[in-house]
């Protein structure tokens, strides 16, 4: 969901846009561009999503201010390229496709915290999670870390925006419920089919270009 001005005072926005850049000086800080461009099917896997994922972010559905739906990528990002390069790479569509729509660009920082920072945050976190507590399995991967991986990300985005709409805008509990929790199902399972869809056909098919994938770890001898 793209949260517009009108909802929150600017000394918020403006803290929000601190904080992001923050978060996006770390990325840049830890980007591994060398590593990234020396593979070249991952290379040309973040040309291609970089292509297609504007895309999603203009067809969204919505009505009501900040009550509009699209699919993010956050998760898949983070698993085919890293958080620092995911949060870079999806920065720079959020930052065209604000553009490109006319919407304020003072709501950078609060979008990217909470429809980037914060589900990369979780799937980073069940990311490390799964590797050193699970086994190694292909279909754990596939599906614990991108299918339901990026459905919990999503519904912790939505459940943090909540709080945030219920602290700092003019919308009440009643309105968020009806507008905001009704299509909620349908917009997690969206993204995490697309995430897990999207995934499950890089590491089938070119399993070089998905940086959290190994084949030597996840298939060779399983």
């Amino acid at each position: 969901m793209n949260l517009p001005d009108s909802l929150f005072d600017s000394d918020w926005l403006w803290l929000c846009n601190l904080m992001f850049f923050i978060v996006l000086i770390r990325a840049l800080q830890l980007a591994r561009w060398r590593e990234m461009f020396e593979n070249t099917m991952r290379t040309n896997a973040l040309i291609g999503l970089l292509f297609c994922t504007p895309v999603f972010w203009q067809l969204n559905a919505g009505i009501h201010p900040g009550f509009n739906f699209h699919l993010i990528g956050s998760t898949l990002f983070l698993l085919m390229f890293g958080w620092p390069i995911g949060l870079i790479a999806l920065s720079g569509v959020m930052l065209g496709t604000w553009i490109y729509s006319g919407i304020s660009l003072v709501t950078l920082g609060i979008n990217g915290l909470l429809m980037l920072a914060i589900p990369m945050l979780f799937s980073e976190w069940l990311l490390r999670f799964s590797q050193r507590h699970l086994p190694k399995n292909f279909f754990i991967f596939v599906l614990l870390n991108g299918f339901a991986g990026s459905g919990f990300a999503t519904a912790a985005m939505m459940l943090v925006t909540t709080l945030m709409m219920l602290a700092l805008s003019h919308y009440t509990w009643a309105e968020i419920q009806y507008h905001y929790f009704i299509p909620a199902p349908i917009l997690i399972f969206a993204e995490a089919f697309a995430t897990g869809a999207v995934l499950t056909g890089f590491t089938v098919a070119q399993p070089e270009a998905v940086k959290s994938f190994s084949v030597d770890e996840y298939l060779t001898g399983k």
